[in-house]
């Protein structure tokens, strides 16, 4: 959904860095983001247009005097030579939406740092620990804050400024009787306390910052809070909010104005709901959290939206066999606009795994993984989210069932196909533009899924299809009204060059075949 500013950190050589100044930068680009997703319509402006009156507002001098820092506090000067604008970029897509989800150290200390690195991602998913901050509580509040430093590391300039969801989760046994559960009332007051000092410290304002002086604009106010908030022995832990959605909104009302006094920048986003595996269905979840929450009034106390969406459970959402991500979307943006709410929507957790733990009815396979990476991402982006993570960057490992990674938790971790494939996802639509899902009556397949894209950048219509179910062996033909097209196959990386009459008809019309995996359909302008 547009061009990685926070991520101009590529093209630094030999130890350059960033100044600070760019996580200024990249801490008005959520605002500008949805202005300009509002405003473009509205007045008309043309995309260019809006693109330079964007660079007017957010570029910095291109000479920058900055301080090179290294984990343990250490500085030297440098001089950093921010990179001329491409004359084609697009400030109207705003941020990719590209993200992967990463635990524990997230600098070059990580194992990982690498392939964050080569990932081409513009975000990242990281649980923080107001436990871990706060073990004991004490007057005035004496918060240890190494562990979160060593988290949120990713955001700092010198270890690639990148955009961090910080998922605030698990409270100190004195606060709450289970950690991912409602907190105690009367302890409130002491999570609020804590929110404060957190944003501040990842404002960037130079004023109680983190070492290097890191921005963190989201913060998601606990994982998958739509879980069973009442002990079943059925189902592990965690024990959620999800009996409990007025607690909730009552913790955000207590925490909203504390995070924007410190940064009105930051966005309080609501966490990330199953939404799915429904105690009606047998499952752990509440399928009314979230209008319970809005009943309380918690609609005035978050910014932004949040969902998660695996593809298991697409029956729920959708008739022709494919992820169900944007169909979920549209049911849950629907649930906003009937209290009258517009949000900014995203998901922080999305995914499939490689192996083969679940059998038939659940196939996991490198190639399915693949798929599902061009799947996720595109379904997303028709849905006009903001951002999407795929759980995860590596392999969970330690007994847990299902291969979710991009590359495997070996030391040092192996490239999967998916990682090669994501990588492929984020250059061919990392500069796209949403314009529509071809209708049936178009595509001539209900089983085949055609997403438009407008591509000012590159100066061409992109268009994405694959046939669903995700592993079908069948195929399908494509006819789309133009002379001829350049077509990847995402997984395998075939390019070829079909064109009108290859099909031995010359009617101004291409034929495509369209199988299990995406292909990238490229027309010149």
């Amino acid at each position: 959904m547009g061009i990685p500013i926070c991520k101009i950190h590529k093209f630094a050589t030999c130890g350059e860095t960033l100044a600070k100044v760019i996580s200024q930068v990249c801490s008005k680009r959520f605002l500008l983001m949805h202005f300009v997703k509002k405003i473009r319509p509205i007045i008309g402006l043309p995309a260019m247009f809006i693109s330079f009156m964007a660079l007017f507002l957010l570029m910095k001098p291109t000479n920058v005097q900055s301080k090179q820092a290294n984990e343990t506090g250490g500085t030297a000067n440098t001089t950093t030579y921010l990179p001329m604008v491409q004359n084609r970029f697009d400030a109207s897509l705003g941020l990719p939406i590209f993200g992967v989800q990463m635990y524990g150290p997230t600098s070059n200390t990580s194992k990982y740092y690498d392939a964050l690195q080569g990932s081409n991602a513009t975000w990242v998913r990281v649980e923080i620990s107001w436990a871990s901050a706060e073990p004991t509580l004490t007057a005035p509040p004496s918060y240890q804050w190494d562990a979160i430093d060593a988290g949120l590391a990713a955001a700092r300039p010198d270890f690639g400024g990148y955009n961090i969801v910080a998922t605030v989760n698990r409270a100190p046994a004195w606060a709450a009787t289970y950690d991912t559960g409602p907190i105690n009332p009367n302890n409130l007051e002491n999570f609020a306390e804590f929110m404060g000092a957190l944003v501040e410290r990842y404002d960037g304002d130079g004023i109680d910052d983190a070492p290097g002086s890191p921005v963190v604009l989201y913060w998601e106010m606990y994982n998958e809070p739509d879980s069973n908030s009442i002990v079943d022995a059925t189902f592990s832990p965690p024990v959620g909010w999800g009996n409990h959605g007025e607690q909730y909104a009552f913790m955000l009302e207590e925490i909203y104005p504390v995070v924007k006094a410190a940064n009105p920048q930051a966005q309080v986003v609501f966490g990330g709901i199953a939404y799915d595996f429904l105690k009606s269905d047998g499952g752990k979840f509440v399928e009314s959290f979230l209008t319970d929450v809005l009943d309380a009034g918690g609609d005035l106390y978050f910014d932004v939206m949040n969902f998660h969406s695996y593809p298991a459970f697409y029956t729920r959402w959708t008739d022709n066999q494919g992820p169900g991500l944007l169909e979920k979307a549209n049911v849950i943006r629907s649930v906003l606009a009937s209290y009258g709410l517009d949000k900014p929507i995203i998901i922080t957790e999305a995914g499939w795994h490689d192996n083969n733990a679940s059998g038939p009815s659940i196939p996991g396979s490198p190639q399915i993984q693949s798929r599902y990476v061009v799947q996720l991402f595109t379904q997303s982006m028709a849905a006009d989210l903001d951002l999407m993570i795929w759980w995860m960057l590596y392999d969970v490992g330690g007994g847990y069932p299902y291969n979710t990674g991009l590359v495997t938790n070996d030391d040092p971790p192996v490239e999967k196909l998916a990682y090669q494939v994501y990588q492929t996802a984020v250059a061919e639509l990392s500069t796209a533009h949403f314009v529509k899902t071809l209708p049936t009556s178009q595509t001539g397949n209900s089983l085949m899924e055609v997403h438009q894209f407008n591509d000012n950048v590159h100066n061409r219509t992109l268009y994405v299809a694959w046939l669903n179910r995700v592993d079908t062996t069948a195929t399908a033909s494509l006819r789309l009204p133009v002379s001829s097209a350049t077509v990847k196959n995402s997984i395998t990386g075939n390019v070829i060059v079909r064109s009108d009459g290859n099909d031995g008809v010359m009617d101004g019309f291409t034929t495509f075949t369209v199988g299990a995996n995406p292909l990238f359909i490229e027309v010149e302008k």
